[in-house]
């Protein structure tokens, strides 16, 4: 099927890695995980992992949904940052850590 040339080309927005790391962090210290602990939980490799929560490597989708699916977090929150559905424990330390930030 061609492609109509008047339908407007549809751009992704980026995605931020730093900002996709930051939300990795707060997942895994809400669940007192230290970050090796977390990557072997997920079957991601740690020194894979410390690169991912610093920002220096993009999040692959495979190891997004394998969080997700362990921690009942949402794909959402992982990778666009929006806040619904996220389990209590986690949307509490989110809480406390932005409250941090604000003082």
């Amino acid at each position: 099927m061609p492609v109509d040339p008047m339908t407007p080309k549809i751009t992704p927005p980026k995605l931020d890695s730093v900002e996709i790391g930051a939300r990795l962090r707060i997942v895994r210290e809400a669940l007192g995980l230290s970050s090796g602990d977390f990557a072997r939980s997920v079957g991601i490799d740690p020194s894979s992992y410390s690169k991912i929560e610093s920002g220096n490597k993009p999040l692959k989708m495979d190891m997004g949904f394998a969080i997700a699916e362990a921690y009942g977090v949402t794909m959402d929150y992982l990778y666009r940052g929006r806040l619904t559905d996220l389990p209590d424990r986690v949307a509490e330390h989110l809480r406390q850590t932005l409250k941090g930030q604000d003082e």
